[in-house]
């Protein structure tokens, strides 16, 4: 006889209950003026500290001899001081006319901890049957069925062209022709999200969420261009993939940081937050870094960059580099040096792997040049840089040169190389 073996459930589910039955609830707790704000200030308040309410539910149903039965627990009370703290000058929303009259601070925080119990037990949040019975521990409540419908569209609100400027916008994709598309927002992933595409009936204009399109008279044909707009909330970065700005950010902001590369990330980001249908490759990391810097850095200089259409990421790169650079410099950039960007020149690394004898500086195969003064050369023991001493004990002259670090594939943390192209 084999067991059956199957999977713990790992969320609880959100509260099974009519409305109708909700509004009798909350009145019969709270009255009827409380605010719609402050009800789902409550509701999700107790549906987000199930540990607390497991806490506090088996110090109200002793088990052991010296277990005392406690009503308004600890655990509740620090809730509702929470709670109170939090609403400010709405908390008299929780109250009936002049129930909280006179009370002290903590006579106010009992009441209220006694309002949250009679909610967490009116909709079920309780470890305990209405006998007493244990049942089983609560689990985080999934928010799956109350999660809201995602929809990528435009953020213009009327066409942008001089002669239609007040002309509002249509939506212009086919209800049967609309994308569903994966959309990460923040480190969350949305599926079958719509992506909505409106167009100016005038100038036929099209407006996406990441950019626009519109047709450019050139020696007598109509050229397609393409705005990217630098306030973009979403940018697509794949054929079916689209992410918002704080994803991008993260991108550059690990790039710049930890000079990660864009496989680098692409593993840590789909070992970390990844799941077995949706994963991003080393392409997607790279749209990612370029859709977004190109937007930062045109924002900075007060510049729309507008460019034909269609183009891939290549000439979008190229092109923009030279609409944004000023003779081979970013004007962000400008200026900018620093130790991490140039290191002195060096034939071999002093990081020499699977060699004790060359780590301790006594491998006589070591490529690196004797310190030599006076003509004379001193016994070498430590790799060191090209160094030459004049006679004269004050006087160093460094002959060095320098060199510009391109990460190709790894990480790169302080000293730390795991792969790189000295050019």
């Amino acid at each position: 006889m084999i067991p059956s073996v199957y999977a713990a459930k790992t969320e609880g589910p959100f509260p099974d209950i009519s409305f109708h039955a909700f509004n009798q609830i909350i009145e019969s707790t709270f009255g009827s003026n409380i605010s719609l704000a402050t009800v789902l200030t409550l509701l999700f308040t107790v549906t987000e500290n199930v540990d607390l309410l497991n806490l506090h539910f088996r110090q109200q149903h002793p088990e052991y001899r010296n277990e005392k039965k406690t009503q308004t627990t600890g655990w509740m009370t620090a809730l509702a001081k929470a709670l109170i703290q939090k609403l400010g000058d709405t908390k008299s929303s929780l109250y009936f006319d002049g129930e909280e009259n006179n009370l002290t601070p903590k006579d106010d925080a009992k009441l209220v901890a006694r309002k949250l119990n009679d909610l967490a037990v009116n909709l079920n949040l309780t470890p305990y049957d209405d006998q007493g019975a244990y049942i089983g521990k609560l689990l985080p409540i999934s928010l799956k069925a109350i999660q809201p419908i995602h929809m990528i569209c435009p953020g213009s609100l009327v066409c942008g062209t001089a002669t239609c400027k007040p002309r509002s916008l249509v939506q212009a994709t086919r209800q049967r022709d609309i994308p569903l598309v994966t959309l990460i927002k923040g480190h969350k992933i949305y599926k079958k999200v719509s992506v909505l595409t409106g167009k100016c009936p005038d100038c036929d204009t099209s407006y996406s969420a990441d950019h626009e399109r519109f047709f450019h008279e050139f020696d007598g044909a109509q050229q397609p261009k393409r705005v990217y707009l630098n306030a973009a909330k979403y940018l697509k970065l794949g054929s079916n993939l689209w992410a918002d700005r704080l994803f991008s950010s993260s991108v550059i902001n690990a790039m710049y940081s930890f000079h990660a590369s864009a496989s680098a990330y692409s593993q840590f980001w789909n070992i970390t937050y990844g799941t077995k249908s949706t994963s991003v490759s080393r392409a997607h990391i790279w749209q990612a870094f370029v859709q977004d810097s190109l937007r930062t850095i045109a924002a900075e200089s007060k510049i729309d960059i507008e460019l034909n259409d269609p183009l891939n990421i290549t000439e979008v790169t190229t092109q923009a580099f030279e609409l944004l650079g000023e003779q081979g410099i970013i004007r962000a950039a400008d200026h900018h040096a620093c130790s991490e960007c140039t290191q002195p020149y060096k034939k071999r690394s002093n990081a020499i792997l699977n060699n004790p004898a060359a780590v301790v500086g006594v491998d006589e195969n070591q490529d690196v040049p004797p310190l030599a003064t006076n003509n004379r050369v001193l016994p070498q023991r430590h790799p060191v840089s090209p160094i030459s001493v004049d006679s004269s004990e004050d006087a160093m002259d460094v002959d060095e040169k320098t060199v510009t670090m391109v990460v190709l594939d790894g990480v790169v943390m302080g000293p730390t190389v795991s792969s790189l192209n000295f050019i």
